[in-house]
């Protein structure tokens, strides 16, 4: 199954998320902080706001394949986030785990196998940009 319907599935378990807790953007940030305290640290000064970008910016990660491509803004936010922030990959597989993780909780029993295998899938393409370019 290539990434199109990945991205299909995505959206399905996202659709059930939102049903049955709406949005799940703290609980993300919570999850994320507690497996990086260094983001944490790194984020302390963030107000809701740039959260929130950010937070949309990486659900575009999981629901579109415009980040990826080469003048995407992927690379941008990359290269920006790696020099003036000093993020590591560690951040992002923190927070792209942090995302599944809740995802998958809240779904519980309505997780199944090819949500497993579409997450896990974008996660691994999202994974490998990032070991490019930082």
């Amino acid at each position: 199954m290539g990434s199109t319907a990945d991205v299909k599935v995505i959206a399905t378990s996202l659709e059930l998320c939102d049903r049955q807790v709406g949005d799940i953007t703290h609980l993300v940030y919570r999850r994320f902080f507690d497996l990086d305290t260094s983001a944490a640290s790194l984020m302390e000064y963030s107000d809701e706001h740039m959260r929130g970008r950010m937070f949309a910016s990486v659900l575009e990660l999981f629901l579109s394949d415009e980040p990826f491509e080469s003048d995407g803004f992927l690379a941008w936010e990359l290269e920006n986030h790696v020099s003036a922030y000093c993020v590591t990959k560690t951040m992002y597989e923190s927070l792209l785990k942090a995302f599944t993780e809740v995802v998958k909780e809240t779904l519980s029993e309505a997780w199944c196998a090819d949500f497993e295998r579409a997450w896990n899938n974008r996660v691994a393409r999202i994974m490998t940009e990032v070991s490019h370019r930082s």
